[in-house]
């Protein structure tokens, strides 16, 4: 093999998840890729090891425990206001009920026969609507 081994490789050897033979001839030859599995090796080694505690440590722990079994309860309606709060806000939002906006027409002099009839004259026109825009350019521009 004339390349090194790739970090996936080299951790893939130290977990034991890649036996292959040209990997294992490659290390034996390789120093570098040996002396790279051999640290790889170590740090898992290390990290594998329970960290040492103290037994002061876990006495003052298991004294933290006592003295907080021996307390009350700690009062859980610490969010009840907020709750109540909350509740009285959804109570006044629904009980309310503003006007509605009444509609506004601009032309509210027209008669219903009037109304009907440029309706009428819209539905049975030939040009599209969106022509008019285009009209009202070169109407504005002819004066």
């Amino acid at each position: 093999m004339n390349r090194h081994l790739t970090t996936d490789e080299l951790i893939d050897c130290v977990y034991g998840l890649n036996e292959d033979a040209h990997l294992s001839a490659h290390l034996e030859e390789c120093r570098e890729c040996a002396a790279r599995m051999e640290a790889a090796g170590r740090r898992r080694r290390a990290a594998a090891q329970a960290a040492p505690v103290s037994s002061e440590f876990l006495a003052a722990q298991r004294r933290a425990i006592y003295a907080r079994i021996d307390q009350p309860a700690a009062r859980r309606l610490h969010w009840l206001p907020a709750l109540a709060a909350a509740a009285a806000l959804a109570v006044v939002a629904l009980v309310y009920k503003a006007p509605a906006p009444q509609p506004s027409h601009p032309d509210s002099a027209l008669s219903d026969a009037q109304l009907f009839s440029e309706v009428y004259s819209m539905e049975q026109s030939t040009e599209p609507a969106a022509a008019a825009p285009i009209h009202q350019l070169f109407e504005d521009s002819g004066q």
